[in-house]
């Protein structure tokens, strides 16, 4: 498997692997990026400053990242499922 180290939307690069997703898959924006026109709302958003649209994930607790996705009826806690 060979890392990918590319933003998609600006070109940057890491200098190497870093543990997160983007060692294995290139970034649609990252914090070198201007400022881009949200697809979804059309609002002006960043890696600093995100629109309305996103929602952050790392500060929300485990069980309230649960019930975000079990809203559709598709999100399996259980790895055999």
């Amino acid at each position: 498997m060979s890392v990918i180290l590319a933003c998609k939307g600006c070109g940057a690069t890491k200098p190497g692997p870093t543990g997160d997703p983007t060692d294995l898959f290139p970034s649609e924006h990252c914090g070198d990026c201007l400022p881009w026109t949200c697809e979804t709302c059309g609002k002006n958003c960043s890696a600093a400053a995100l629109c309305s649209c996103w929602v952050r994930l790392d500060t929300l607790p485990f069980a309230d990242i649960k019930a975000l996705f079990a809203r559709d009826g598709t999100f399996s806690v259980d790895p055999q499922a």
